[in-house]
């Protein structure tokens, strides 16, 4: 973990972003950055977001900047847009004052606030000292603030994974004390965690510490057990990542009750199926363009790397066979599409538009990934004359 800063610097706050502040405290409202800008200004790390804590209403707020958006009026945040980024402007949480909503925000190192006009930091829960030790604590009782929002069970299993934190004796018991709230929270908020904790620097820190608290077995059953290890010995890509995740379970299932994109759940569940890519035989070429076809050049690389984090090597003969396949496509013009379309399909078996037409470019597509040199309109027409009779398409003869 970066080592945590000892200052705050205004500077380290773009002119649009200070310009935020500056206007509401020239209205002669008290107002604070806070929460995860100024815990990521200490540590020394790019900030991505900006967040103000503030005496004014969300109505004040709006009044002052007219291009302001009600992001979440009933939790009281405003959005202000500026040429540098969104900053969330949010009215005092738990009360009438900066202490209030301190007290009720998540984590201590969460729990620090700063005017950057005067350079004062209000800390009242040692966040600066948590964050100087790479320590996770709740503000105050982890139980009382878990059970006001159980998502941050999971934000906390997200910190020690993105931060590098130890968590403190308490946060455990806390998360498995509201486990079952966890997963009353709408599907979206759990995802988001979710995705940021899978391609975390530290994410098998996370996952261990869902699993201990018996999260991970609700949220994603059937998790493979050496999740933590491969992971962490995988590049931090999403759809990798998760599909080492969930090995051996209804990936697309699971990635669809949690709201995940469609995309993202056929691209984990299609990893998961083809998973251990070396667990089939791959006796000649037309294996391995058949599954080239199927996974595509970054599914099987994803595979190869998968199955290399499992088995704690590489896959060194595998990966030269499938190089010398890509060499010999490059020098082709890359990939090669059907000398046959569906309109030529169709005239030679004299048929129209349906299921077999689907048919038969599929068995045309697996013979040319098998022997790429017969891919010729009159030797493709061959192979569908002799694919019409061996599986008696009616109007074989007339194709002929």
């Amino acid at each position: 973990m970066p080592e945590a800063r000892p200052a705050l610097h205004a500077e380290s706050v773009p002119a649009p972003i200070r310009a935020v502040f500056d206007v509401l405290r020239a209205a002669g409202h008290e107002t604070w950055f806070v929460g995860g800008c100024v815990r990521d200004l200490l540590r020394g790390v790019p900030v991505v977001d900006f967040d103000a804590a503030t005496a004014a209403t969300p109505d004040a707020v709006l009044a002052l900047f007219p291009r302001a958006v009600p992001i979440g009026v009933r939790h009281g945040t405003v959005m202000i847009p500026t040429r540098d980024g969104p900053c969330d402007v949010t009215t005092f949480r738990g009360g009438a004052t900066l202490a209030d909503d301190l007290a009720h925000r998540d984590f201590s190192i969460n729990a620090i606030a700063w005017n950057p006009a005067t350079g004062e930091v209000v800390d009242p829960h040692g966040g600066r000292a948590d964050l100087a030790r790479g320590v996770l604590r709740a503000v105050g009782a982890a139980a009382d603030r878990f059970a006001e929002d159980p998502l941050r069970a999971l934000r906390a299993a997200r910190m020690v994974a993105a931060l590098d934190l130890e968590p403190d004796a308490a946060i455990e018991p806390a998360m498995a004390g509201v486990r079952g709230a966890v997963q009353r929270v709408a599907r979206e908020r759990i995802r988001h965690e979710l995705a940021v904790l899978t391609v975390s620097p530290r994410a098998g820190r996370g996952i261990a510490l869902l699993r201990r608290t018996g999260i991970e077995a609700d949220l994603l059953p059937g998790a493979a057990e050496d999740a933590a290890r491969i992971v962490d010995a995988l590049p931090r890509d999403l759809e990798l990542r998760l599909a080492a995740w969930l090995r051996r379970t209804h990936a697309e299932v699971t990635l669809t009750r949690l709201r995940f994109p469609k995309r993202t759940a056929l691209a984990v569940a299609r990893l998961v199926a083809l998973h251990p890519i070396d667990a089939r035989p791959l006796r000649g070429d037309g294996d391995l363009r058949r599954l080239l076809h199927r996974a595509g050049e970054t599914g099987v690389e994803h595979l190869l790397l998968l199955r290399e984090a499992e088995r704690g090597e590489r896959l060194d003969a595998l990966r030269e066979r499938f190089e010398r396949l890509r060499e010999e496509a490059a020098r082709a013009g890359g990939r090669v599409e059907l000398a046959l379309d569906g309109a030529a399909v169709m005239h030679a078996l004299g048929c129209g538009p349906g299921p077999r037409v689907g048919e038969a470019l599929r068995h045309l597509t697996d013979r040319i990934l098998e022997d790429p040199t017969c891919n010729t309109a009159p030797a493709l027409t061959a192979l569908l004359h002799e694919w019409a009779r061996r599986t008696g398409t009616r109007d074989a003869a007339r194709a002929r």
